[in-house]
């Protein structure tokens, strides 16, 4: 009978014409052997599927993971064409929360994370994992299939179903592994914006912001395929025509904030001599120039590292380790030393300014917000004292001078020339600089550093840093109207709040745990604990940071600061959804994940919602 309202089993059952049961689909020994399916890629060709394998003795051994692509027809069976192995070269003690993640329109690749899980029983676990503190995360970029054979995939007709893998096509066959380290509180997974960017993945290392591209360079004279930090390139390519290439070329590689990459037109870098000499010289220069970024980053009224519930800790990262300042509630602050420093280290960076930017002019523009802060701002201009009075800025009489909290690396890999010898992952890695990303071909090959010029295909990888704590000391000292009262900062969580692709820019939101002075002059001889937070916006192409607001100084009485996070997090969530504007359904992020397994249960069904096709399991 017709009531008007809709039965409450109406659509409990998917329509039959469109649902196609997975073991029809899939023969019997892959199911036995362990795959757990995933989903369907954004396409609609491909379900993807995945296997774990920890070895025999659970307890004491390492898991494996492999990826598979399975073609999708509708009236046939599944056809296996593409598979890799997941996290290559990392011993992983812990079964994984895996979530494969697709680009809003770049279809040539897919990102996998890994995320170790603190709910496991295995011995070999509880051995690696003794610090709480920690965890880490696995990440491997592939290449995907194509959707035809490829002749340079598969020179040889075979029998077999597998599109890649047999010859040598850099296309559709490299793979790129990295692995870092957060401590608490744990940076929070935000696939839809950490990919809202085609070909560039943002990832919140609790230390930095690191903006990874990864592109397959065409190779072809003249063609660049450079997607971050481009105005710099700009900038430096009209720099050429003034100066010699070999000169140019070796004062670009430079990271930035480092001495050599602020020297005057007039004296330009000296040329390595050969390129195994100019590889040395390189990483050199990167470490001396991260230890002269730290040492600027230092002053600024004492910045700070990360703790856990007023412990104090170490960041640890690779065999890296830099210290935390002391904790809120310590009593043993000597206010008047603290003083004293403080004035040490405020004339210890007049000094810095003044030797290391000797034709620097302070930047034109208002202390209004939203504004660019005198010390955070464009590589055209910077600012010899925050007192200057406002003055116009030239490049052409100053030099454009890179702003010292962020790093940029682009390093080219291609296939192995017949005869040469392999080359192993190594070198200058500190991931506080850059992450160390291994890439290999589908045989877990490493492939070439180019180090001169190549006229056939490489993968580019790009790395622009943004350093926390250096950014935090500057916006503070800028911006800040509570930085008089401004001690120290002891913790911090980032979380992005919007990246916007057309203009690439990223927004992010800096939580803080700091000690300051109270403005009343009773409580003036003892810093108390704060929340505050600083909003500010990062510009992918010049790798420019603008203050968008500084948040008001919230005193934290008897809160933990597990506590604190989760109201921050929660104030954060709040300003996403009001920013949110719907996305299209062409620029969606496809996620899939096996956090059904983890959970003790399973999917029902693997949808591919644009199609209108389901695969029951």
């Amino acid at each position: 009978m017709l009531s008007g309202q809709f039965s409450q089993r109406l659509f409990t059952k998917l329509p039959p014409r469109v649902c196609v049961p997975l073991k029809n689909i899939v023969s019997e020994e892959f199911l036995r052997a362990g795959h757990i399916f995933l989903g369907f890629t954004k396409c609609g060709r491909y379900v993807l599927s995945y296997t774990s394998d920890c070895g025999e003795d659970d307890d004491f051994s390492f898991y494996t993971y492999h990826l598979y692509w399975w073609e999708f027809n509708l009236h046939s069976r599944l056809k296996q064409v593409h598979h890799v192995r997941l996290f290559a070269g990392e011993e992983i003690y812990s079964d994984l929360y895996l979530t494969v993640c697709e680009w809003p329109n770049d279809h040539s690749k897919i990102v996998i994370f890994g995320f170790n899980t603190r709910s496991s029983s295995s011995v070999l676990m509880n051995l690696m994992m003794s610090d709480e503190n920690n965890r880490d995360i696995y990440i491997t970029i592939a290449s995907m299939p194509p959707p035809k054979p490829c002749s340079h995939c598969c020179p040889v007709p075979s029998a077999t179903t597998i599109r890649t893998g047999s010859g040598e096509c850099l296309e559709h066959g490299y793979v790129l592994n990295s692995r870092y380290q957060v401590v608490y509180p744990f940076p929070t997974f935000q696939p839809a914006f950490q990919l809202k960017k085609d070909q560039v993945i943002l990832l919140n290392t609790s230390y930095s912001l690191v903006a990874c591209g990864i592109s397959l360079c065409p190779g072809k004279q003249g063609q660049t395929s450079q997607i971050l930090y481009t105005k710099r390139a700009a900038l430096s390519s009209q720099a050429s025509a003034a100066f010699s290439p070999t000169s140019s070329a070796s004062a670009s590689s430079l990271p930035l904030g480092s001495p050599e990459s602020r020297l005057p037109p007039s004296r330009p870098a000296p040329v390595p001599s050969s390129p195994s000499q100019s590889q040395a010289a390189v990483r050199a220069r990167e470490f001396a120039a991260d230890l002269f970024r730290r040492a600027q980053g230092g002053g600024g009224g004492g910045g700070g590292g990360k703790e856990n519930e007023g412990q104090t800790e170490k960041r640890k990262a690779d065999g890296g380790e830099k210290e935390a300042a002391r904790v809120p509630g310590d009593k043993g602050i000597n206010v008047e030393s603290g003083r004293e420093e403080e004035e040490d280290s405020k004339e210890r960076r007049e000094e810095d300014r003044r030797t290391s930017l000797p034709h620097a002019s302070t930047s034109a523009g208002s202390r209004s917000l939203p504004q660019c802060p005198e010390q955070v701002m464009s590589p055209a201009s910077s600012s010899s004292s925050p007192s200057s009075p406002p003055t116009p800025s030239s490049s052409q009489e100053a030099g454009p001078s890179e702003p010292g909290y962020v790093n940029y690396s682009r390093l080219q890999y291609c296939l192995q020339q017949p005869g040469a010898a392999e080359q192993h992952a190594g070198g200058y890695e500190d991931d506080k600089v850059q992450l160390p990303f291994t890439v290999t071909d589908l045989k877990g090959r490493n492939l070439q550093l180019v180090t001169g010029p190549h006229s056939g295909q490489s993968v580019c990888v790009e790395q622009l840093t943004l350093d926390f704590e250096y950014l935090i000391n500057e916006v503070i000292r800028s911006d800040a109207a509570w930085a008089p009262q401004f001690c120290s900062f002891s913790d911090y969580d980032v979380v992005i709040l919007e990246v916007c692709p057309e203009t690439n820019t990223v927004m992010i939101n800096i939580g803080l745990l700091l000690l300051a002075f109270s403005n009343s002059d009773e409580e003036h001889c003892r810093p108390n604990t704060y929340h505050s937070n600083l909003q500010v916006s990062w510009d992918l192409n010049t790798g420019v940071c603008c203050t968008v607001g500084v948040g008001d100084l919230t005193e934290v009485k008897g809160q933990t600061s597990g506590s604190v996070w989760s109201s921050y997090r929660k104030s954060c969530v709040n300003t996403v959804m009001k920013w949110l504007v719907p996305e299209s359904s062409s620029r969606y992020i496809n996620r899939m994940t096996n956090e059904a397994l983890h959970k003790g249960s399973s999917l029902q069904v693997l949808a591919d919602v644009d199609r209108c096709t389901w695969i029951v399991l």
